[in-house]
């Protein structure tokens, strides 16, 4: 007969067992296998490759940016390059606009391009922009001074569309591929070195939407096709390297002003991941849109303006004092009614100034110069039936 102390010891004894047994069981089960880590882009759905790349692209921060928009024919190639930097994170950016327009090419294409002044010469080829989240600075070439634009100006009126436009909706400066790419299918897919990706595919052509400002969407057609071909390549991180665009679908083959171009293309190369973010901040003079920025019509007499106002409107002027370099110096202000026709209304523009510069020929005025007559109808709600503007043009590098 066994004891109670006997009886306790042999129950601990077994409970011991017991405990070494399940310890033992645990120490010995299998491992979980570990679960391979899935590229953010590349083992994504081909279809859906080049939205996350884009995606990827902003993810870095900031990137160094060149953007080219080619406008090819015989005659020459029209080409804009846009470059700078874009701190996605900030939503903010610097870019440099530069057109190159051969005088080969049809002045009316070269208009449509680069826009028009109230002079004998096309519109501004080059010039800095730095793009905010609230506003646009603007500095042409040779300008000792920029012009801030809020968006109260921007948003004022559907003919400041070509600054609104570089309020991008991908990144920070609009008007580039990364507009598109966003939209973008990949249908193939190849590697290239160094883990590379090299992507072919398609963007839906209302993307052109956002890489067009408005006074150029309307010179596109877009019967000809459903979708644009884009080649895409991506670095090992999924970020976009390079991108290129066929655009030329989108021209209309007769009876525009740029049917005479034979293609139309768009290359975008990125870089400079996560560095420094652009200067986003004007140095030196800075003039405000609000105040400084006006109809020619509403230049006074002997008042001095600079065509180059960032938006490529002929209308449109800056104010200036006439003590240094400027575009154009009005001479008289005159009320005068329209023609019959557009001809007829010019005529009578020109006779008007020709009649008041006789009586009245101001002192500063050279004695051979020529003079321009602009005439533009009376605003909305304004009394009169319209004023044509007698001014002088002047070259900025000889004033």
């Amino acid at each position: 007969m066994l004891t109670p102390s006997v009886r306790a010891a042999a129950a601990l004894a077994a409970a011991a067992l017991l405990l070494t047994a399940c310890s033992g069981a645990g120490d010995t089960a299998p491992a979980a296998k570990p679960t391979p880590t899935r590229h953010p882009v590349f083992d994504q759905k081909l279809d859906r490759q080049l939205l996350l790349a884009v995606r990827r692209t902003k993810q870095a921060g900031t990137a160094s940016f060149t953007h080219r928009l080619t406008f090819a024919s015989g005659k020459g190639d029209a080409v804009q390059t846009m470059s700078g930097r874009m701190d996605f994170t900030g939503g903010r950016g610097r870019a440099k606009v530069v057109w190159k327009a051969p005088t080969s090419l049809p002045q009316e294409a070269r208009d449509v391009l680069t826009g028009t002044t109230a002079g004998s010469r096309s519109g501004a080829l080059s010039g800095t922009y730095l793009v905010g989240g609230d506003r646009i600075d603007y500095r042409a070439d040779g300008a000792p001074y920029w012009i801030r634009y809020t968006s109260a100006d921007t948003q004022a009126s559907q003919e400041n569309d070509v600054l609104e436009h570089l309020h991008g909706t991908e990144a920070p400066v609009g008007g580039t591929l990364l507009e598109g790419l966003s939209g973008a299918e990949a249908t193939q897919r190849t590697d290239g070195p160094g883990g590379r990706r090299v992507y072919r595919g398609g963007m839906p052509v209302d993307t052109v939407d956002g890489l067009f400002p408005a006074g150029l969407r309307r010179h596109t057609t877009r019967d000809n096709t459903d979708v644009l071909p884009v080649t895409v390549t991506l670095d090992e991180q999924g970020r976009i390297l390079d991108a290129h665009a066929d655009l030329t679908p989108l021209l209309r083959k007769h009876g525009d002003a740029l049917s005479g171009f034979t293609k139309v293309t768009m290359d975008l190369t990125l870089g400079g991941y996560g560095t420094s973010a652009p200067k986003d901040s004007p140095t030196g003079t800075v003039r405000t849109a609000a105040k400084d920025v006006l109809p020619l019509r509403d230049v006074r007499e002997d008042g001095c303006a600079d065509f180059d106002t960032g938006q490529r409107l002929a209308h449109l002027v800056v104010g200036v004092p006439c003590s240094g370099p400027y575009d154009v110096r009005v001479v008289h202000q005159l009320p005068l009614g329209p023609g019959g026709s557009a001809e007829d209304t010019q005529f009578r523009a020109d006779t008007a100034c020709s009649f008041a510069l006789d009586a009245s020929r101001p002192s500063w005025m050279p004695a051979k110069a020529e003079t321009w007559a602009w005439w533009t109808p009376e605003p909305q709600g304004g009394a009169g039936k319209g004023r044509v503007t007698c001014y002088l043009t002047n070259d900025r590098d000889n004033a």
